[in-house]
């Protein structure tokens, strides 16, 4: 319609342009006529103005607000074009052209403009309340001035039509300035059509183009002003009027609605998306609405949730108390975020759902209403138990750990304090477990702690709690015993369930268990004194032969008193040097000359006194001090060597090895940079290690003995058949001597079986090529038995006992001297 207006203007324009195809109309339809286009284009403006000023949510709201108060103007200034036509009733002074084309300027040029600011004007998307009737009280302000000049003193405007003339050339340049104005408002709008173009440009533009095209009418208006002219730019100002209308309804009401129904649509998308349930209520805790994530949670579906009262998932007995909690929330209401608070819902089923519920609040009309964000803690709280069970309880066994253990101890023994009742704590370790696990394998001593708990645990009774302590370790609470006694028999029962074999991985494994016992009150106190004690108890019971229990006894305690206090005091003679090595001969059978010697380690301490091997090399091997105490001894023993060597009596030395110092992995290694360090030749260092160490793993043992026969050291066997020793292994190993342990020559020539036993030891050594040493001879008839039987060589107290370097040193300087050069 818009375009063909603007191709209709152009023949309209060439027929009206001549005047002599003038059309007259007649006066009195010519009034009625323009009385109703008039009044149109003053309701259409003020629609313009009521839109325009009540924007909301507008992009542009300067913009339309502004358009809105200028055509307010527009609008009052038509109707005061209208009140002085000619015809109307006089407006204060005498109607007449010239007045009504006053006001009808007017009205034009402050469209004009007022469309053409609306244009230009960037974003700016919200006006204050304060502005907008600033605006409009200026307006106001505007219209009664010109109103006042047009009624008041219409003579002192210049003239703009003479009768029988027609119009003046003020009019006609003023309604060609309008006309640019528009025309300049149609290029802009091209110039800005992809920023307006959400803003019905074309809308626009038809508005400012039909304004021009009806001020074209109105520049060849003839002598009498009711002429077609007239008429036609009439209708051609009433229809820009309704297309700027259609845009301005757009932009202050139809864009701003489309949004809200666009954001309604994305918050009901929103809601239905969410995963967390949504409900809202009013003030009585009546549902309202439910998004579709609450059938989840509760069973019910949100039609059959609205209406509902929220007591619904609560249990009967708790909705008075709710309802409480809802007025309360009410009278003073607050948000409650994610986090605050753990609720359980009822669901449809009679199941209850571990929740969390976030609360936001608002009134709208005097009414309350509040939203609850419901959000399934379930997998929250699945996760959560599990984090708890795995720091409370053992990954391999699922059995409780040392930390449940101990708190479950603490607990029992409140209650047994309550009730003068008995506590008994019960520490395991499994035998021959590391000897298992470094045999089989881990997954093989893996599996043999997970049927070891499952056979602890169906021993004993519910509430009895076993626990892994860590390792092959376990521990047993036995809570309100009446007597002590009642522990004995379940320590039977476990040690029984515990020596059956093991079933693993296609083979039979026997273990066993060591078990120690400690009493409350009779014992301790507290919990951590009864752990410490049953833990000595069960190194008591292994102390004793293992595969049995042992009750503790204060004497334990005192022992691992002074264990302790021997500890701090050997780990400070290892840091000051305060150790010493001496020496024993051992001497040629046949010749009595010394042909070597045992390396033995002496230890005075200044409070202590003197304390034998036998006492502390234990508590170094159950510390961890061994390790660096057999490196010091091997240091010192080479650095001997060197030094016999240096001064011309090289001389056999043999060196102890512990069973830890054996298993290092690069034994070799370390021996090789001591003998370089300390510049001793291999070929006068022995090792000596016993028998059950070489016997324990045989094949680990062979290799490592080889590496150090490699080298061009000599292997000693030491306590020689006090084990288990297989002469299958014996024979595969690199053995260069075998040593007659001291309980055999103590029975020597006496005791028949003892005879026996080395005569056989001696016949062994020599069917295999090996040396033979004999130790601790005392008497003249056991050197002389030793002799008969052709043992090669010995060491005792009948030569010497062990001696300081010094003095063995003079001894073999002696020798030397003797001896014929």
């Amino acid at each position: 319609m818009g375009w063909a207006l603007l191709a209709l203007a152009v023949p309209l324009l060439w027929w009206v342009s001549e005047p002599t195809r003038q059309v007259i109309i007649h006066p009195q339809g010519f009034l009625f006529f323009h009385t109703v286009a008039e009044i149109f284009a003053v309701v259409v403006a003020l629609l313009i103005f009521i839109t325009g000023y009540r924007a909301i949510l507008s992009i542009r709201k300067n913009a339309v607000v502004l358009l809105g108060i200028l055509f307010l103007g527009v609008g009052l200034l038509d109707l005061l074009h209208l009140m002085s036509y000619v015809g109307m009733p006089d407006a204060i002074t005498p109607n007449s052209p010239h007045k009504s084309i006053f006001f009808w300027l007017a009205a034009r040029l402050l469209g004009a403009g007022a469309l053409l600011l609306y244009v230009l004007l960037q974003v700016v998307s919200e006006v204050s309340t304060r502005r907008k009737r600033f605006a409009l009280a200026l307006m106001l302000g505007v219209v009664c001035l010109v109103g006042a000049v047009g009624l008041l003193w219409p003579e002192r405007v210049p003239a703009l039509f003479v009768t029988g003339v027609g119009l003046t050339p003020l009019k006609i340049g003023l309604e060609w300035l309008i006309i640019a104005m528009n025309l300049i408002t149609v290029g802009v709008l091209w110039q800005r059509r992809q920023a307006l173009q959400r803003e019905c440009v074309m809308a626009l533009i038809f508005a400012a183009a039909l304004s021009a095209a009806s001020e074209l009418f109105f520049t060849m208006l003839g002598i009498v002003d009711k002429d077609a002219a007239n008429v036609i730019g009439h209708i051609y100002k009433v229809a820009a009027y309704l297309y700027l209308f259609h845009a301005t309804f757009n932009e202050a009401l139809q864009r701003p609605l489309q949004r809200l129904e666009v954001q309604h649509l994305r918050e009901k998308l929103i809601l239905s998306a969410a995963p967390d349930g949504i409900l809202w209520v009013d003030s009585q805790g009546k549902i309202l609405m439910a998004n579709p994530a609450m059938e989840t949670l509760s069973g019910y579906t949100p039609d059959e949730l609205i209406e509902q009262n929220v007591d619904i998932f609560l249990p009967e007995h708790l909705r008075v108390r709710h309802a409480q909690s809802i007025r309360a929330h009410f009278t003073a209401p607050h948000a409650r975020g994610m986090g605050l608070m753990d609720l359980k819902l009822l669901r449809r089923d009679g199941q209850v759902l571990p929740v969390d519920i976030s609360l936001g609040h608002w009134e709208d009309e005097g009414t309350q209403y509040a939203i609850a964000y419901i959000r399934d803690l379930s997998e929250r709280k699945r996760f959560e138990d599990s984090l708890k069970h795995q720091a409370t309880h053992d990954e391999l066994t699922g059995l409780p750990n040392r930390w449940l253990f101990r708190l479950q101890l603490d607990q029992a023994l409140a209650r047994a304090a309550r009730a003068q009742r008995h506590v008994a704590v019960l520490f395991i370790d499994l035998d021959y477990f590391k000897n298992i696990n470094d045999s089989f394998g881990h997954s093989t001593g893996d599996a043999l702690l997970v049927q070891s708990s499952q056979r602890m645990r169906s021993v004993l009774r519910e509430n009895d709690t076993l626990a892994r302590q860590g390792g092959d370790e376990f521990a047993v609470l036995l809570a309100d015993l009446i007597t002590p006694e009642e522990a004995l028999g379940v320590a039977n029962k476990l040690l029984t369930s515990l020596q059956a074999a093991y079933p693993l991985h296609g083979q039979d494994v026997y273990s066993g268990a060591s078990i120690g016992l400690a009493f409350y009150p009779h014992d301790a106190q507290t919990s951590e004194s009864l752990l410490r004690y049953a833990d000595m108890a069960m190194y008591q019971a292994k102390a004793d032969g293992r595969g049995s229990y042992a009750c503790y006894a204060r004497e334990m305690d005192q022992l691992a008193h002074d264990n302790m206090q021997l500890h701090t005091h050997l780990k400070e003679a290892i840091a000051q040097n305060r150790l010493q090595l001496h020496y024993q001969p051992q001497v040629n059978v046949v010749t009595g000359k010394i042909v070597g010697a045992e390396a033995l380690l002496r230890w005075f301490d200044p409070l202590l006194g003197s304390i034998p091997p036998a006492r502390f090399i234990p508590v170094a091997e159950a510390t961890g001090l061994i390790l660096p105490l057999s490196a010091w001894v091997l240091e010192t023993a080479c650095q001997q060597i060197a030094a016999w060597t240096q001064a011309g009596t090289p001389l056999c030395v043999a060196v102890n090895f512990s069973a830890q110092q054996f298993r290092q992995a690069d034994l070799s290694v370390k021996i090789s940079q001591i003998l370089a360090r300390t510049g001793a030749q291999a070929q006068w260092l022995d090792i000596e290690v016993t028998e059950s160490m070489a016997m324990e793993q045989p094949e680990q043992a062979r290799a490592q003995l080889e590496a150090l026969v490699a080298m061009g050291c000599r292997v000693a066997l030491d306590d020689f058949g006090t084990g288990y020793s297989s002469l299958a292994y014996l024979k595969m190993l690199p053995i260069h001597k075998l040593k007659i342990d001291k309980s055999f020559m103590d029975g020597i020539p006496s005791d028949a079986s003892d005879a026996a036993i080395s005569r056989a030891i001696i016949a062994l050594a020599k069917s295999l090529g090996m040396e033979l040493i004999a130790e601790g001879v005392e008497t003249d008839a056991q050197l002389a038995f030793l002799r008969q039987y052709g043992c090669q060589t010995y060491q005792g107290w009948l030569f010497a006992k062990a001696m300081a370097a010094s003095d063995l040193s003079a001894m073999l300087r002696a020798e030397s001297g003797s001896m014929p050069h």
